[in-house]
């Protein structure tokens, strides 16, 4: 009955066990980590947070040509007096409600109502009445016909709201996609390092095995002071390499905290291993997957630049402006009869017309529009280059990948030969046919060997996320 009691218990106790032991070593895969720097780093949250503040902020070019609603009221009165005098003051009540807009093709709108009470005070019998209402619906009309003709300057204003707005926006991105990238990277080189810790520590081992040999030879006087002097600083030299691997580890752990805002020397849980195999059979992208946002950033400067020298162009033109309004007047006592005759054309106001305006110092208007070009010609040499180096950085990139896997591939041979080497002076050690000496030797190599094959594969992670730079958006993971 006692045994039939425990035996549920130390289930229990086992099963929970296995549990945090499962938890405990659960390997934080990449794209976890990329998951985590996006929530926790406020550094590329600040970055996707502008990139999508500026994109809705290009929407703000939209309300150029919007319809435009504006309403105007306005209460006073003017008692100065009038010659002949005929009232002491005059008091004024004014409203209007209308709606606007700007056309794409240069053409200004305005449909308004506007309706006011006009009272005379001590006005005397040459005036009446002294109290009324008026009323006009009114229509209003504008079009340029030479600086900034036919809507010119209205579309280069919306091209330069636009375009700013969407280079931020690119720009953000660009930080946000590299953040992303140094955080693959960094990911990477905190879990090769963990294997380059355990490579340096073989090396050591091997070399204290060699200085731990040739010393007992020496006691024994079977062997040479040069040959402990040399052991002992092949130690000091895989001692210090340890020493480097590991404040290399170290300050990429802190890289990798710093990515999540969390302090710097907090512990890094367990990271995946990393597959040398895949990674000698990397395929290489031979066709760039799309711009960089930076480039992308250029695209839209460059289309602000037109724009922008386009209204400097068109601001130092001549203007010549067509205009006109018309109206249909009322008024009464009363406010309801002023509506009512203002629906009629009896009473109607109509009247069209020109207006120029040209600059006279002609020498700095010349200037300014010289200088305009010059600076939308600027925007596009800077453009053309960032096409020019992104082929060139894409094609070192892929150049690199490509040696890089390459070299990897040999340095696995090279690590299969010294491990077999190592193997068959093992068994001939056994044999009697060789020394201890030279199977520690040969350990030597064979750790040498693995841990160039370490920092290979890290390298070349490294350059693999760099790819991600060329995708459409800022994303990360394998």
């Amino acid at each position: 009955m006692y045994l039939k009691q425990k035996t549920p218990k130390k289930a229990l106790i086992a099963a929970v066990a296995m549990a945090f032991t499962a938890q405990s070593v659960h390997a934080v895969s990449l794209n976890e980590y990329l998951d985590q720097v996006r929530s926790q780093s406020t550094a590329y949250k600040g970055a996707s947070e502008q990139a999508e503040g500026s994109e809705l902020q290009s929407r703000e070019a939209d309300l150029i040509f919007t319809p435009q609603l504006y309403a105007e009221a306005n209460v006073g009165h003017d008692g100065k007096p009038g010659v002949p005098k005929m009232y002491d003051e005059i008091k004024t009540q004014s409203y209007i409600l209308g709606v606007s807009q700007q056309f794409d093709f240069g053409l200004q709108a305005k449909v308004s109502y506007n309706w006011g009470r006009t009272q005379f005070e001590g006005a005397g019998v040459q005036i009446s009445p002294t109290d009324y209402w008026s009323a006009a619906p009114k229509l209003e009309l504008s079009m340029p016909l030479w600086g900034g003709g036919f809507g010119s300057t209205a579309r280069a204003n919306e091209d330069v709201s636009r375009a700013q707005a969407m280079a931020q926006k690119y720009q953000a991105q660009n930080q946000g996609s590299t953040i992303l990238a140094n955080a693959e990277a960094v990911y990477w080189k905190v879990a090769a390092w963990q294997d380059v810790i355990k490579a340096q520590e073989q090396a050591l081992q091997a070399a204290q095995s060699i200085y731990d040999y040739v010393n007992k030879k020496r006691r024994m006087n079977l062997g040479e002071d040069a040959d402990v002097v040399q052991a002992r600083a092949l130690v000091e030299a895989r001692t210090l390499e340890l020493q480097v691997a590991r404040n290399e580890s170290a300050d990429a752990q802190r890289t990798y905290n710093r990515f999540l805002n969390k302090e710097a020397n907090a512990p890094v849980a367990a990271l995946d291993k990393v597959d040398y195999k895949s990674l000698e059979n990397l395929t290489v992208p031979t066709a760039r997957p799309g711009d960089r946002a930076d480039v992308q950033a250029t695209e839209e400067q460059l289309k602000a630049a037109r724009a922008a020298s386009t209204l400097a162009y068109e601001r130092n033109r001549p203007t010549l402006n067509a205009f006109g309004s018309y109206a249909m007047n009322g008024q009464d006592e009363a406010l309801n009869e002023a509506m009512k005759e203002a629906g009629y054309t009896e009473q109607d106001t109509a009247y069209v017309g020109m207006r120029f305006q040209m600059p006279l110092n002609f020498g700095a208007a010349g200037d300014a529009k010289a200088g305009a070009l010059k600076t939308q010609r600027a925007a596009e040499y800077n453009r053309e280059y960032a096409l020019y180096a992104q082929e060139q950085d894409w094609t070192n990139l892929t150049r690199n990948l490509s040696d890089a896997r390459d070299n990897l591939k040999l340095l696995g041979r090279i690590e299969e030969a010294q491990k077999t080497k190592l193997e068959v002076e093992r068994r001939r050690l056994k044999q009697g046919r060789t020394t201890t000496y030279q199977v520690l030797l040969f350990e030597q190599d064979y750790t040498s060997s693995a841990l160039t094959k370490i920092k290979s594969a890290a390298n070349i992670l490294g350059l693999q996320s760099q790819i991600k730079l060329y995708q459409a958006s800022p994303e990360g993971g394998k």
